[in-house]
């Protein structure tokens, strides 16, 4: 009798471990698949990310250019605000929209027929 209780527990404790083996073999595939799918996800959140950093690389380029730009065109501003200040643009603005001479100008004017 004890032989035949000894064959009946080894073959339950052989069948146990089949299950164990088998559930560790789904174990191991199952997180395979999982760690794939966890990598393919990464991998098209990166391709978003460098995309999107390429759209931002280019605004930045374009946002230097501009003020590079505004920058050029302050430095003109200033520049012409120095003119404005002098006599010289005082007497030619003068000249232009007063019509205005300076002493021994002469003044020649064409008449209409």
């Amino acid at each position: 009798m004890t032989t035949a209780l000894n064959k009946a527990r080894k073959k339950k404790q052989t069948a146990m471990e089949k299950r164990r083996r088998r559930s560790g073999a789904y174990g191991y595939v199952t997180a395979a698949i999982i760690i794939l799918m966890i990598t393919v996800v990464v991998m098209i959140q990166i391709k978003d990310v460098k995309s999107r950093l390429g759209v931002y690389e280019e605004q930045d380029q374009a946002l230097d250019e501009e003020i590079a730009s505004e920058l050029e065109r302050a430095e003109e501003l200033n520049e012409l605000e120095k003119y404005v200040q002098t006599k010289a643009y005082a007497e030619e603005q003068a000249h232009e929209k007063l019509g205005l001479v300076n002493e021994g100008e002469i003044v020649f004017r064409l008449e209409d027929n």
